[in-house]
Protein backbone atom coordinates (compact mmCIF):
# COMPACT_ATOMS: atom_id res chain seq x y z
CA UNK A 1 0.00 0.00 0.00
CA UNK A 2 1.28 3.30 -0.81
CA UNK A 3 1.70 6.59 1.41
CA UNK A 4 -1.06 8.05 -0.96
CA UNK A 5 -3.77 5.06 -0.61
CA UNK A 6 -2.87 4.99 3.54
CA UNK A 7 -3.73 8.89 3.87
CA UNK A 8 -7.22 8.25 2.45
CA UNK A 9 -7.98 5.98 4.56
CA UNK A 10 -8.89 8.43 7.66
CA UNK A 11 -10.65 10.90 5.66
CA UNK A 12 -13.12 7.41 3.90
CA UNK A 13 -13.55 6.47 7.55
CA UNK A 14 -14.56 9.89 8.47
CA UNK A 15 -17.43 10.06 5.34
CA UNK A 16 -18.86 6.80 6.34
CA UNK A 17 -19.47 8.16 9.78
CA UNK A 18 -20.49 11.43 8.87
CA UNK A 19 -23.31 9.06 6.20
CA UNK A 20 -23.77 6.65 9.18
CA UNK A 21 -24.81 9.37 11.45
CA UNK A 22 -27.08 11.20 8.82
CA UNK A 23 -28.92 8.29 7.77
CA UNK A 24 -29.50 6.61 11.92
CA UNK A 25 -31.14 10.09 12.94
CA UNK A 26 -32.13 10.62 16.53
CA UNK A 27 -30.68 7.27 18.17
CA UNK A 28 -33.50 5.25 19.83
CA UNK A 29 -33.00 3.69 22.90
CA UNK A 30 -30.98 0.03 22.88
CA UNK A 31 -31.96 -2.63 25.59
CA UNK A 32 -29.46 -3.00 27.77
CA UNK A 33 -28.53 -6.90 26.55
CA UNK A 34 -28.30 -6.12 23.38
CA UNK A 35 -25.84 -3.30 24.24
CA UNK A 36 -24.00 -5.26 26.44
CA UNK A 37 -23.39 -7.94 23.59
CA UNK A 38 -22.23 -5.53 21.43
CA UNK A 39 -19.84 -3.74 23.32
CA UNK A 40 -18.48 -6.93 24.58
CA UNK A 41 -17.56 -7.93 20.84
CA UNK A 42 -16.49 -4.42 19.95
CA UNK A 43 -13.93 -4.68 23.57
CA UNK A 44 -12.89 -8.33 21.76
CA UNK A 45 -12.31 -7.03 18.58
CA UNK A 46 -9.78 -4.25 20.21
CA UNK A 47 -8.02 -7.44 22.05
CA UNK A 48 -7.36 -9.00 18.62
CA UNK A 49 -5.68 -6.01 17.63
CA UNK A 50 -8.22 -5.20 14.64
CA UNK A 51 -7.78 -1.66 13.49
CA UNK A 52 -10.86 -1.56 11.09
CA UNK A 53 -14.28 -2.37 11.83
CA UNK A 54 -16.02 -4.01 9.06
CA UNK A 55 -19.39 -2.94 8.47
CA UNK A 56 -20.02 -6.13 6.60
CA UNK A 57 -19.40 -8.51 10.07
CA UNK A 58 -22.09 -6.61 11.96
CA UNK A 59 -25.46 -7.19 11.51
CA UNK A 60 -26.96 -4.10 13.53
CA UNK A 61 -29.39 -1.41 13.28
CA UNK A 62 -27.92 1.71 11.05
CA UNK A 63 -27.77 3.91 14.27
CA UNK A 64 -26.28 0.79 16.74
CA UNK A 65 -23.57 0.76 13.90
CA UNK A 66 -23.23 4.71 14.26
CA UNK A 67 -22.46 4.49 18.20
CA UNK A 68 -19.97 1.53 17.64
CA UNK A 69 -18.23 3.70 15.46
CA UNK A 70 -18.70 6.73 17.85
CA UNK A 71 -17.32 4.66 20.83
CA UNK A 72 -14.30 3.23 18.97
CA UNK A 73 -13.28 6.57 17.44
CA UNK A 74 -12.79 8.12 21.21
CA UNK A 75 -10.87 5.29 22.31
CA UNK A 76 -8.53 4.15 19.60
CA UNK A 77 -6.03 6.95 20.75
CA UNK A 78 -2.80 5.41 21.49
CA UNK A 79 -3.06 6.80 25.63
CA UNK A 80 -6.38 4.49 26.15
CA UNK A 81 -5.88 2.08 28.77
CA UNK A 82 -5.49 -1.70 27.56
CA UNK A 83 -8.44 -4.07 28.75
CA UNK A 84 -6.74 -6.66 31.03
CA UNK A 85 -7.70 -9.93 30.54
CA UNK A 86 -9.58 -12.12 33.31
CA UNK A 87 -10.05 -15.82 31.76
CA UNK A 88 -9.60 -17.43 29.11
CA UNK A 89 -11.76 -20.31 26.48
CA UNK A 90 -10.93 -24.02 27.13
CA UNK A 91 -13.57 -25.68 25.39
CA UNK A 92 -16.33 -24.27 23.14
CA UNK A 93 -19.24 -27.53 21.64
CA UNK A 94 -21.52 -26.43 19.27
CA UNK A 95 -21.34 -23.76 16.41
CA UNK A 96 -18.09 -21.30 17.32
CA UNK A 97 -19.44 -18.94 15.00
CA UNK A 98 -22.66 -18.17 16.68
CA UNK A 99 -20.30 -17.70 20.01
CA UNK A 100 -18.38 -15.38 18.22
CA UNK A 101 -15.35 -17.47 20.65
CA UNK A 102 -12.48 -19.71 19.77
CA UNK A 103 -10.54 -21.59 22.17
CA UNK A 104 -7.76 -19.54 23.78
CA UNK A 105 -9.60 -16.57 23.10
CA UNK A 106 -9.40 -14.47 25.96
CA UNK A 107 -11.96 -12.85 28.44
CA UNK A 108 -12.47 -9.78 29.70
CA UNK A 109 -14.75 -7.42 32.49
CA UNK A 110 -17.82 -6.87 31.38
CA UNK A 111 -17.88 -9.39 28.43
CA UNK A 112 -21.04 -11.11 27.96
CA UNK A 113 -21.40 -14.47 27.09
CA UNK A 114 -24.22 -15.82 24.81
CA UNK A 115 -24.48 -19.56 23.85
CA UNK A 116 -27.23 -20.97 21.43
CA UNK A 117 -29.07 -23.93 21.25
CA UNK A 118 -26.76 -27.40 21.61
CA UNK A 119 -23.85 -25.18 22.47
CA UNK A 120 -21.50 -25.27 25.38
CA UNK A 121 -18.78 -22.92 26.72
CA UNK A 122 -16.11 -23.56 29.34
CA UNK A 123 -13.85 -20.87 30.61
CA UNK A 124 -10.91 -20.66 33.07
CA UNK A 125 -10.81 -17.41 35.53
CA UNK A 126 -8.09 -16.56 37.93
CA UNK A 127 -7.24 -19.59 40.35
CA UNK A 128 -8.13 -22.31 38.23
CA UNK A 129 -11.73 -21.37 38.50
CA UNK A 130 -13.76 -23.49 36.12
CA UNK A 131 -17.20 -21.61 34.74
CA UNK A 132 -19.09 -23.31 32.38
CA UNK A 133 -22.02 -22.24 30.56
CA UNK A 134 -24.73 -24.61 29.31
CA UNK A 135 -27.09 -24.03 25.95
CA UNK A 136 -29.36 -21.00 25.52
CA UNK A 137 -27.45 -19.11 28.14
CA UNK A 138 -26.39 -15.31 28.88
CA UNK A 139 -23.68 -14.59 31.46
CA UNK A 140 -22.03 -11.22 32.06
CA UNK A 141 -18.61 -11.41 33.60
CA UNK A 142 -18.43 -8.71 36.55
CA UNK A 143 -14.82 -9.65 37.62
CA UNK A 144 -12.98 -13.13 37.97
CA UNK A 145 -14.94 -13.75 40.64
CA UNK A 146 -18.32 -12.20 40.11
CA UNK A 147 -20.97 -13.07 37.58
CA UNK A 148 -24.26 -12.16 36.75
CA UNK A 149 -26.86 -14.46 34.98
CA UNK A 150 -29.30 -13.08 33.01
CA UNK A 151 -30.42 -16.69 31.66
CA UNK A 152 -29.72 -19.85 31.43
CA UNK A 153 -27.74 -22.50 33.41
CA UNK A 154 -24.05 -21.80 34.85
CA UNK A 155 -21.90 -24.51 36.29
CA UNK A 156 -18.71 -23.31 38.70
CA UNK A 157 -16.34 -25.15 39.99
CA UNK A 158 -13.89 -23.36 42.41
CA UNK A 159 -11.51 -26.51 43.64
CA UNK A 160 -10.96 -28.40 46.39
CA UNK A 161 -9.62 -25.41 48.42
CA UNK A 162 -11.61 -22.96 50.51
CA UNK A 163 -10.23 -19.68 50.61
CA UNK A 164 -11.20 -17.34 53.83
CA UNK A 165 -11.59 -14.12 51.85
CA UNK A 166 -12.50 -14.91 48.33
CA UNK A 167 -15.66 -16.34 47.02
CA UNK A 168 -17.33 -16.92 43.47
CA UNK A 169 -20.57 -14.70 43.78
CA UNK A 170 -23.35 -15.90 40.52
CA UNK A 171 -25.79 -12.54 40.38
CA UNK A 172 -29.40 -12.91 38.72
CA UNK A 173 -32.83 -10.75 39.40
CA UNK A 174 -34.37 -12.62 42.09
CA UNK A 175 -31.16 -13.64 43.91
CA UNK A 176 -27.21 -13.82 44.94
CA UNK A 177 -25.45 -17.00 45.18
CA UNK A 178 -22.12 -17.02 47.23
CA UNK A 179 -20.28 -20.33 47.47
CA UNK A 180 -17.92 -21.62 50.15
CA UNK A 181 -15.55 -23.50 48.19
CA UNK A 182 -17.73 -25.95 45.95
CA UNK A 183 -19.23 -27.32 42.56
CA UNK A 184 -22.79 -25.93 42.23
CA UNK A 185 -24.81 -24.67 39.56
CA UNK A 186 -27.33 -21.66 38.91
CA UNK A 187 -30.07 -21.83 37.12
CA UNK A 188 -32.52 -18.73 35.82
CA UNK A 189 -35.99 -19.49 34.37
CA UNK A 190 -37.52 -16.35 33.96
CA UNK A 191 -37.90 -14.99 37.75
CA UNK A 192 -37.31 -19.00 39.24
CA UNK A 193 -33.88 -19.15 40.01
CA UNK A 194 -32.25 -22.63 41.57
CA UNK A 195 -29.10 -23.57 43.19
CA UNK A 196 -27.97 -27.07 42.73
CA UNK A 197 -24.55 -28.09 45.02
CA UNK A 198 -22.80 -31.04 44.45
CA UNK A 199 -19.55 -30.44 46.48
CA UNK A 200 -19.30 -27.74 49.68
CA UNK A 201 -22.10 -24.76 50.29
CA UNK A 202 -23.45 -22.27 48.59
CA UNK A 203 -25.62 -19.35 50.06
CA UNK A 204 -28.56 -17.78 48.15
CA UNK A 205 -29.43 -14.76 49.33
CA UNK A 206 -33.14 -13.39 48.05
CA UNK A 207 -34.04 -9.99 49.54
CA UNK A 208 -33.71 -10.16 53.10
CA UNK A 209 -33.52 -14.41 53.26
CA UNK A 210 -30.15 -16.32 53.14
CA UNK A 211 -30.81 -19.61 52.65
CA UNK A 212 -27.71 -22.64 52.45
CA UNK A 213 -27.87 -25.61 50.49
CA UNK A 214 -25.28 -28.15 50.96
CA UNK A 215 -24.04 -31.42 48.64
CA UNK A 216 -26.65 -33.01 47.15
CA UNK A 217 -29.38 -30.59 47.92
CA UNK A 218 -31.01 -27.73 45.34
CA UNK A 219 -32.55 -25.01 46.33
CA UNK A 220 -35.22 -22.90 44.31
CA UNK A 221 -36.67 -19.48 44.76
CA UNK A 222 -39.72 -18.18 43.30
CA UNK A 223 -41.43 -14.33 43.36
CA UNK A 224 -44.08 -14.30 46.36
CA UNK A 225 -43.66 -18.45 47.34
CA UNK A 226 -41.74 -19.67 49.89
CA UNK A 227 -38.12 -21.39 49.11
CA UNK A 228 -38.56 -24.90 48.03
CA UNK A 229 -35.38 -27.49 49.00
CA UNK A 230 -35.13 -31.03 46.77
CA UNK A 231 -32.73 -33.77 47.17
CA UNK A 232 -30.50 -34.05 44.15
CA UNK A 233 -28.08 -37.04 42.76
CA UNK A 234 -24.34 -35.16 42.48
CA UNK A 235 -24.02 -37.32 39.38
CA UNK A 236 -25.89 -38.11 36.72
CA UNK A 237 -28.45 -36.01 34.05
CA UNK A 238 -28.58 -33.12 36.67
CA UNK A 239 -24.76 -32.66 36.09
CA UNK A 240 -23.95 -34.18 32.49
CA UNK A 241 -23.55 -31.25 30.58
CA UNK A 242 -20.99 -29.82 32.90
CA UNK A 243 -19.05 -32.63 32.64
CA UNK A 244 -19.12 -32.78 29.29
CA UNK A 245 -17.54 -29.37 29.05
CA UNK A 246 -14.73 -30.38 31.49
CA UNK A 247 -11.37 -29.37 30.60
CA UNK A 248 -9.16 -31.54 29.06
CA UNK A 249 -6.63 -32.48 32.35
CA UNK A 250 -2.96 -32.67 31.21
CA UNK A 251 -1.76 -36.01 32.30
CA UNK A 252 2.41 -35.22 31.32
CA UNK A 253 4.15 -36.06 34.33
CA UNK A 254 1.30 -36.05 36.61
CA UNK A 255 1.01 -39.33 39.37
CA UNK A 256 -2.20 -41.85 38.49
CA UNK A 257 -3.41 -40.48 41.96
CA UNK A 258 -3.33 -36.82 40.13
CA UNK A 259 -5.05 -38.14 37.34
CA UNK A 260 -7.59 -40.57 39.83
CA UNK A 261 -8.46 -37.70 41.62
CA UNK A 262 -9.19 -35.49 38.78
CA UNK A 263 -11.19 -38.08 37.63
CA UNK A 264 -13.53 -38.36 40.96
CA UNK A 265 -13.66 -34.87 40.63
CA UNK A 266 -15.10 -34.31 37.40
CA UNK A 267 -17.80 -37.08 37.44
CA UNK A 268 -18.87 -36.49 41.23
CA UNK A 269 -18.34 -40.65 42.30
CA UNK A 270 -15.98 -40.48 45.56
CA UNK A 271 -12.42 -42.62 44.75
CA UNK A 272 -11.74 -45.41 47.01
CA UNK A 273 -8.27 -47.24 47.02
CA UNK A 274 -7.69 -50.83 47.58
CA UNK A 275 -5.31 -50.69 50.15
CA UNK A 276 -2.56 -47.71 51.64
CA UNK A 277 0.11 -49.64 49.84
CA UNK A 278 -1.61 -49.11 46.37
CA UNK A 279 -2.39 -45.56 47.32
CA UNK A 280 1.56 -44.95 48.05
CA UNK A 281 2.12 -46.94 44.23
CA UNK A 282 -0.46 -44.74 42.76
CA UNK A 283 1.89 -41.59 43.75
CA UNK A 284 5.16 -43.29 42.27
CA UNK A 285 4.55 -43.62 38.30
CA UNK A 286 4.53 -40.75 36.41
CA UNK A 287 2.24 -40.61 33.08
CA UNK A 288 2.35 -39.41 29.87
CA UNK A 289 1.13 -38.74 26.40
CA UNK A 290 -2.23 -36.80 26.52
CA UNK A 291 -6.38 -37.54 27.19
CA UNK A 292 -7.54 -34.54 25.02
CA UNK A 293 -11.09 -34.80 23.60
CA UNK A 294 -11.57 -37.72 26.32
CA UNK A 295 -14.37 -37.63 28.88
CA UNK A 296 -13.37 -38.13 32.46
CA UNK A 297 -14.43 -41.70 31.93
CA UNK A 298 -12.93 -42.38 28.53
CA UNK A 299 -9.60 -41.14 29.68
CA UNK A 300 -9.86 -43.28 32.79
CA UNK A 301 -10.13 -46.54 31.09
CA UNK A 302 -7.19 -45.19 28.49
CA UNK A 303 -4.64 -44.52 30.98
CA UNK A 304 -5.34 -46.95 33.56
CA UNK A 305 -4.84 -49.23 30.64
CA UNK A 306 -1.34 -48.78 30.29
CA UNK A 307 -0.48 -48.92 34.09
CA UNK A 308 -0.99 -51.95 36.32
CA UNK A 309 -4.17 -50.42 38.04
CA UNK A 310 -7.57 -51.76 37.36
CA UNK A 311 -11.02 -50.05 38.32
CA UNK A 312 -14.65 -50.62 38.69
CA UNK A 313 -17.67 -48.77 39.72
CA UNK A 314 -20.43 -49.45 42.03
CA UNK A 315 -22.96 -46.99 42.22
CA UNK A 316 -21.54 -43.46 43.08
CA UNK A 317 -17.91 -44.96 43.88
CA UNK A 318 -14.37 -45.57 41.87
CA UNK A 319 -12.59 -48.47 43.11
CA UNK A 320 -8.87 -48.64 42.35
CA UNK A 321 -6.76 -51.89 43.05
CA UNK A 322 -4.25 -53.93 41.28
Amino acid sequence: MNNETQNKQPDDSNDTLTALLKLAGPSAEIDRDIEARVYANVRREWSRGNTWLRPARWAVPLALAASILIAFGLNESDNAPQARAIGAVTVLTGDAQTAGLAVGDNIFTGDVLDTSNRQGLSLLFADDISVRLDADTLLRADSASEFTLLAGRVYIDTGDRIYADRHVTVNTASGTATDIGTQFSVGLDNADMSVAVREGQVDLKEGGQVYSAMRGEKVTVRPGKAAQFDTVSVRGEEWDWAVALAPTFDIENKSVLEFLKWVSRETGMALEIESDAVRMETMRPRLHGSVDGMSPLEALDAVLATTQFEYSIEGDTITVRK
